[in-house]
């Protein structure tokens, strides 16, 4: 889980207090809030809390780089030169915080960043980056690729260390130390990061959006969605509920098609995929010495496969939908629309009132898990072949764009896409707070370049409509698997 912000807060009111008040300060309940969906945060609270926009980072005042000028490539997909590489000066809100980060960071390190996109492709700009890495190519001080990419080029030994790198603080807010965690194969070693550095990796991150008025109608108040999640109740098994409980044939056919409504809609590789990799387990255990055992054929994954043929498959909860994304949801045929937090961006002229959710666990001991995509995207790595002379900058340039995406670009965001306050005491803002608190992926998903086994879920379950079977598909496959496994292992056992 990531370091919460309320962590950060209550540590700068200790020091101001310990520094202004001596022995007379009074404790203040930074925490005090009051539970429910129209929660308020004491008016106490609210004058002493410092904002996400003021939390401080731990690099020296006085650095200087003399304007160094650090080369940055960057996958050339919109979303990355948008949110994660240039944005935009005096445009879309938040195109222009990432603008201004850049400027800021800049003028504080003295230095000069020249952006650099690279091929638009998924596959023709790893391509593109490894090989400038076989050549050695010095060209390049910072690059930003799919989690994913970075985990599988690590592998190949193209990426610095960066697990002792200066200036870079893994304690701090705006780096995501469960998903860095999650995704290693062993702590000793760090050859990329992921953090608010890169939008595109949040965005990736699970949120259900929900049709409230539809919720209303079929189930009344719906505060009983955020208790639930809020108690660690929010299950698979609560989520079917409604879902069953929803269907409607609306064209009065008395046969279910697209014309009708349903829990929600789906397609292969989205909604199977996304609910795999958020059930609350990362599918590996650790050995003695720290790394991954892959852990799949378990009692978990058979639930699982159980409970995904049962929504994929059963009781019209869903249906499996080839039209526009999101157009039944929009059109109120779906009570649930189970994406990512990108999918904000494409909601905001909705005719209705939505609610935001996590992914449901898969069980109550388990906990929530935002991890529907985010291993697409975009971490950050310091190529083995850069120049030395660059390393120390270009490690002070890292934490500061993270720190500055922290404190302005993500908060530009949730107002502008989401329509709320980063610190609100709305319950949407809450369920987005804790979607954020728990960005992750499992470590099948963040190999799965390397591996192949990401998908494994989607893979048995999808068009089998009630005849997937965990163990037979294990048993056919576990060899090929294992055998990537070691492989991965040994590769970053060579790795000096």
């Amino acid at each position: 889980m990531k370091k919460p912000i309320a962590a950060i807060i209550a540590a700068l009111l200790l020091a101001s207090a310990l520094i202004s008040c001596g022995d007379d300060s009074k404790a203040v309940d930074t925490n005090a809030n009051i539970e429910g969906q129209n929660g308020s945060v004491t008016a106490a609270a609210e004058s002493t809390e410092p904002s996400r926009e003021n939390t401080p980072d731990n690099l020296p005042s006085d650095l200087d780089f003399g304007e160094k000028t650090l080369n940055i490539i960057y996958y050339g997909i919109d979303d990355s030169h948008n949110y994660d590489a240039v944005g935009e000066s005096g445009g879309d809100i938040v195109y222009d915080a990432v603008y201004n980060r850049n400027l800021s960071v800049e003028e504080r390190l003295a230095v000069r960043l020249d952006w650099l996109r690279g091929k638009d492709n998924w596959d023709e700009y790893p391509a593109q980056i490894k090989t400038l890495m076989l050549a050695g190519s010095s060209d390049y001080d910072i690059v930003l690729m799919e989690n994913s990419r970075l985990f599988q080029q690590s592998l190949e030994g193209y990426y610095k260390d960066l697990v002792n790198a200066p200036y870079i603080d893994y304690e701090m807010p705006w780096w995501y130390s469960a998903l860095m965690e999650e995704g290693a194969i062993d702590l000793s070693k760090r050859f990329y990061l992921s953090g608010d550095i890169a939008m595109t990796t949040m965005f990736g991150a699970s949120a259900i959006y929900y049709n409230k008025e539809i919720f209303e109608n079929y189930y009344g108040d719906n505060s009983v969605l955020y208790t639930s999640v809020k108690d660690g109740l929010w299950t698979h098994d609560r989520f079917m509920d409604y879902c069953r409980g929803v269907y409607t044939d609306l064209d009065g056919n008395s046969e279910p098609n697209d014309e009708d409504r349903f829990g929600f809609v789906y397609t292969q590789w989205g909604v199977p995929n996304y609910l795999s990799m958020s059930i609350g387990t990362g599918f590996i255990t650790r050995d003695s010495e720290g790394l991954p055992v892959l852990d799949i054929n378990n009692e978990i994954s058979v639930k699982w496969v159980e409970t995904l043929n049962k929504l994929l498959y059963t009781d019209n909860m869903s249906f499996d939908s080839t039209d526009a994304k999101y157009s039944m949801f929009r059109t109120s045929r779906a009570l649930f629309s189970i994406t990512m937090m990108s999918a904000a961006n494409g909601l905001r002229d909705l005719e209705f009132e939505y609610g935001i959710l996590p992914y449901p666990k898969l069980t109550e001991n388990l906990d929530y898990m935002s991890g529907a995509a985010t291993a697409n995207g975009n971490g950050v790595a310091i190529p083995v072949s850069s120049l030395s002379d660059n390393y120390e900058a270009s490690c002070a340039v890292i934490e500061a764009l993270c720190a500055e995406s922290y404190r302005k670009v993500v908060p530009a965001w949730y107002d502008t896409a989401l329509k709320i306050k980063y610190i609100s005491t709305d319950v949407d803002a809450q369920m987005v707070d804790l979607i954020y608190e728990h960005i992750n992926s499992p470590f099948i998903m963040i190999a799965d370049k390397a591996i192949g086994i990401g998908s494994i879920f989607t893979n048995i379950v999808f068009g089998k409509k009630g005849s997937a079977d965990f163990a037979s598909y294990w048993a056919k496959n576990e060899p090929k698997f294992q055998k990537s496994w070691d492989k991965m292992i040994d590769s970053y056992l060579s790795i000096g």
